[in-house]
This record gives structure tokens, sequence and C-alpha cells, in this order.
């Protein structure tokens, strides 16, 4: 099967925005937003909810050309959003995933694409591992101790997650698949049904962070160009704004 090159935009933006970043979070929601937005019960995950959709409109409206606030999204069977109306024909695919302090946004073209970030921090990592990872993948977590077991945990977690978004399926089944944290580079992970994929562990967010992005194996993935900014930044600035890098994704 032929692969086609297909560039990778990442979006590493840290969240903590002051209020009148936030106030225009709010403004760039359309209707349906806000009610989704006021059904959440305290004021900090209203905020989140916010400016994590805001920042996910500016930018997808800046690759599109759409006002951020006129971006429509529909869901495929498998759950996954996707862009609609004038934006569906680009082929544009993305993935948002957020935790505390810190989203990231990966988008490319052509064929779907998945990302997750979490903060390392503590949590029974051998307790879950040996309940829901494949067995050597549990064994390596309880041979560890204190923030070793817990960094390694999320390094898996992350990989695993990644991938369950791009293929779109349920993460409690995801969570025993094998992500080969022994290979180099990125991993080739086989999907539910049997579909191979590519997973990337994400150096560019700043500890104590672990990430990762996954892509089709059907895509030859192109450059990455990953850059990290402010939410405010990004709002009063555009999806250009902050810092930007540049790198290849080698196949394995």
């Amino acid at each position: 099967m032929s692969t086609q090159a297909a560039p990778v935009l990442l979006w590493c933006v840290s969240t903590r925005a002051p209020d009148r970043v936030v106030r225009t979070a709010r403004m760039l929601l359309p209707a349906a937003d806000r009610e989704r937005m006021a059904q959440l019960r305290s004021r900090a995950d209203q905020d989140a909810f916010a400016l994590n959709q805001a920042l996910l409109r500016r930018c997808l409206g800046a690759l599109t050309g759409e006002a951020p606030a006129a971006l429509r999204f529909t869901r495929r069977k498998n759950g996954k959003p996707e862009v609609a109306g004038v934006g569906r024909g680009s082929g544009l695919a993305f993935n948002l995933s957020h935790t505390a302090g810190l989203t990231l946004l990966a988008v490319t073209w052509g064929e779907p694409v998945g990302t997750d970030i979490e903060r390392v921090r503590r949590v029974a990592a051998a307790r879950i591992a040996a309940r829901f990872f494949p067995a050597d993948e549990a064994a390596a977590v309880a041979a560890r101790a204190g923030h070793e077991a817990w960094d390694l945990f999320f390094r898996l977690w992350v990989r695993k997650e990644a991938c369950v978004k791009a293929w779109g399926g349920r993460l409690r089944e995801g969570m025993r698949t094998p992500v080969h944290l022994a290979d180099p580079g990125p991993a080739t992970v086989r999907g539910p049904d049997g579909r191979p994929w590519r997973v990337w562990d994400l150096e560019c967010v700043p500890a104590p962070y672990r990430a990762a992005v996954a892509l089709s194996r059907c895509t030859r993935p192109g450059a990455l160009t990953v850059r990290r900014v402010t939410v405010t930044e990004l709002l009063e600035s555009g999806p250009t704004a902050g810092r930007g890098l540049r790198c290849d994704l080698a196949a394995p």
C-alpha cells in the first residue's frame, strides 16, 4: 500500500490565563458551546472549557479560512469529531487533549490523528498497570518505585490513549494494547481490527508532563511543526504566535 506524506502541526498551549483572556475565549464560543459550558458545575471547569474550545476554534479557523465562532463539528460513527461545513472537504483531521494547565492540539490531513498529554503525578501505578496493561508492561512498572514508576506508567498511558483516540475506540479496551516502549523511536501498534498505527513520544512538552501522538501507518508523516505558546498569545496574536520548532517524524 502506498503512503502519502502529511505534515503534522502541534500546538502545546499553556492554559493559565488572566480573566480578560477568559472573557475573550467565552466570546469566541457559539451559543451551543456556551450552553455546554453552563452545564459545568465549577467556574474553573467552565473557564478551562472556554479556553480549550477557543484555542481549538482559533487554530482550525485559521487553517480552514472560517471565523472561529462559525466553525461547525459533527461526529463520525466511532465518536471522533470532525469539521463540518466548508472545512469538511479539506481532509483536515485533529485531536485535542488537555490536563492541568497544558493543552495539546494535533492537526494533520488525510488520515486520523490522536494525541494525549498527562501530568506525571502520584498514582497507584503498579496496581492500575496490573489490572489494565499487558503483563510485560505491568511488570516493568512494578519493577520501579516512586517517580520512576509514575513516569513510566504515564509514558505508557499517553501512548495508549493517543492510539485509542486516533482509531476512535474505547480507552478501557486500548489499555491492553502493547505499545512497545523497548523499540527505539516510534512504535508500530495494532488496532482492534489489525490496522497498523504509529505512535511517538513527544519530547516538546515540559516536565512534569508526558505526551504522545499517533498516526495511521498508511500516513507517511512529513515534518512535525511544534509551537509552544500561551493561550493568551494564541488568542490575542493568532496561531503563529509563540516559539516554533520543526523536526522530522522518522518511520520505524
